[in-house]
Formats: structure tokens, sequence, C-alpha cells
């Protein structure tokens, strides 16, 4: 069955941050002090269980797969991503959200595209798994070599030239795009040391931006839908301006980023109806999660189930929402700022299911079996 993104059901998704993995390329240099200190990406093993089980490494013996993905990083990329459908499938994942990073396809600008998630898209495709591709996400990890951050005219002149070449390429395959990523909290992503340049210090580049990629995907995929997500809430936000450039908002909330004993994540329910009271769009929790570590900031396992538990139920029992998606499929060797940031996946760095993706599996065999929207 193909994936619709609107087709009448409740839909539960994954975001799936590391994509190198799966696009067969190195990883990007590590962030340990941002702006002062990055670090090559110490490259580890990866395999995925040969079955979804509900043992874990804590409560007992675990079949995997042979390591898909050895020390040095030399793998197959079909044979993880036909693993990696076989596991989602196995666990009734909806789609996958991911990233389709600008430099993946033009590593310095100027250079002849490529297209190295081919792949991923036909294994995905072949599996009935949806895509969320995110294209013009601006994070520094994400661009080519020599592009212009510093005027907006420029870079946008760039981006819409090699977001064409993507959508175009993959039109057929991919009717989901999301265009750029959490727009209204730019200055925030530039703090933590994501973003480098100085147009995204200025709100008033949003606008150009999201007009120039929404062109793009309507003129190349118009029977597409576009997805934009905000990090923010409250009266500041400009639904209005959004609005205009999706079919979809995108909520993403992350109430336990600094309380770690906050479980019962109500907030969401919260977002979801303000954001849908002011833009009259459906709205998708695009990606919201809660990190098992530092354990001396008080992140557990069994914190992070409970999330996960809180969020599903509240997600689910509130019409104007139509999909969630956990953040994040797995935890990566890549390593990010503020410390936490590393601890959001589901499974760990080498492919080990923890307590809360059994919960979330539980979940939505539970919400499959009572949700009647279709």
């Amino acid at each position: 069955m193909s994936f619709k993104i609107l087709g009448g059901k409740f839909n539960f998704g994954v975001n799936i941050d590391d994509m190198w993995r799966y696009a067969g390329l190195p990883d990007p240099p590590s962030t340990v002090i941002p702006f002062l200190l990055t670090k090559k990406t110490y490259n580890g093993r990866f395999g995925l269980p040969s079955g979804n089980k509900k043992a874990t490494r804590k409560y007992g013996p675990r079949d995997f797969t042979d390591s898909l993905i050895s020390d040095e990083n030399k793998h197959d990329t079909k044979k993880l991503a036909k693993e990696l459908t076989r596991f989602l499938k196995e666990s009734r994942i909806d789609y996958v959200r991911c990233w389709f990073p600008w430099n993946f396809f033009e590593p310095n600008i100027g250079d002849a595209y490529r297209f190295p998630l081919d792949i991923f898209v036909n294994e995905m495709n072949e599996a009935g798994i949806g895509i969320i591709a995110v294209i013009g996400d601006g994070y520094e990890r994400f661009l080519p070599k020599h592009v212009h951050t510093g005027n907006i005219d420029e870079y946008n002149k760039s981006l819409i030239k090699s977001s064409t070449a993507i959508v175009r390429h993959y039109k057929d395959k991919i009717k989901v795009w999301q265009i750029e990523n959490e727009p209204d909290w730019w200055k925030g992503h530039m703090l933590a040391g994501w973003r480098s340049g100085w147009i995204w210090l200025h709100e008033r580049n949003q606008e150009p931006m999201l007009k120039a990629l929404a062109k793009v995907v309507r003129e190349e995929c118009p029977k597409s839908t576009i997805v934009i997500n905000l990090a923010s809430s409250g009266p500041k936000v400009k639904w209005d301006m959004y609005a205009k450039y999706c079919d979809i908002i995108g909520v993403d909330p992350y109430p336990s980023y600094i309380k770690p004993n906050m479980t019962d994540v109500s907030e969401i329910a919260k977002v979801s109806r303000e954001a849908n009271k002011a833009t009259g769009l459906p709205i998708y929790i695009i990606e919201t999660g809660y990190p098992t570590g530092p354990h001396f900031f008080g992140f557990t396992e069994e914190h992070q189930a409970a999330y996960v538990a809180s969020a599903c139920k509240y997600a689910t029992s509130n019409d104007e929402v139509k999909g969630l998606g956990m953040y994040r499929f797995s935890d990566s060797y890549w390593k990010s700022f503020p410390t936490q940031e590393n601890y959001f996946g589901l499974l760990t760095i080498q492919g080990e299911p923890k307590l809360a993706w059994h919960e979330y599996v539980n979940q939505i065999n539970k919400a499959k079996g009572n949700l009647h929207r279709s």
C-alpha cells in the first residue's frame, strides 16, 4: 500500500538523521564546541535486530543480523536499506522523515549533480514506506562548499537550482516535501553551532527562501504535499506567512529538553490545536522526542519510554493531528551539541532497540487496532 500523508488514517513515523549512512557517504565532522572545535567522527559498527523481538540488552539476549556497517564504515547500502525497510515494516512504521542534504547531490557549488539516495528511495518505495524528504535545510553540515551564506539573493539562486534538480529527479517516487527546517528557529540553530552565515540572523529572509522552495516543488511535482515545520508556538509566530507556502504545518515540541522529569506531554495537544486554529491546516507532529542521556542530568531510558507513550496518547486523541514522527530512529557516531542531542535515538548507535522503541511499537499496534479513520 502506498503512503498517503493525508489519506484518512493516522500515520506513525520516525526521523532518520544520519542519512550519510544510507547514501554510502562519510560522516560529517562532529561538533564538540560550537564555532570553536570540531573533530573527525569515529565510525563504529551498526546492525539491526533480525526480528522485532521484545527482549533488549537489559532484559535478555537478542538476535542481530551481521553488522551492516564495519568499523571502517564500509558497507553495502542496498543491504542496509533492505534491512531497514524490513525492520520498519515489522514495526508497522508508515513513513520516514529524512534529510536530503544539498551537499549529497552537489558537494561543491557548480559540481555535476549526483543522486546517492536512489537505492534508499527505491527500497522505501518497494516496501510501501512513505518518505517525507527535507530539502533546503541550511545546516552547516549539509551545505556544499563555496555556497554563499552572506547574501540571501546569492544563496537562493544556488538553492533553487539544486532543489529543482533534486525534486525533478525524485518526483515520481516522493510525494511529500518538507522545505527548510524550523525557519522560525534559525538564530537558535546558530547558537548551537548548527548553522553559520549572516542570512540566518535576519527574520526577513525566511519568506523569500520558503517562497522559492515552495515554487520549485509546485512546478516540478504539482500533485505533491508541502510541509513547513516550526519549533515555536504562541502569538508571535507568523502563522499566516508560513501557511501560504505549505499544505501541512509541522510542529516540533520538545517540552522535556531541559526538564528530564517531564514525561507527560500534554503540551503536544495544546501546540497542535493552536497551530490548527491559526492556519486551518492539518497538523503533523513532525518531530518530538526525549533523550536517554546524559544520565547526570536525570535523563533515562525509562523516562524516554514513558514520554513516547504519552506522545502517542495525546497525538492520536486529537483530530487535528494526522501523524506523529519520533525523533530519532537511532543514535549516531556523529556527535552534536548540546550534549542531549546525542541521546534521542530509539535505538542505540549500534542498532539495539531501547525501551522506548518497544513502547513505540506497542503504541502503534494498539492504535492501529483502535483507530478507524480510514
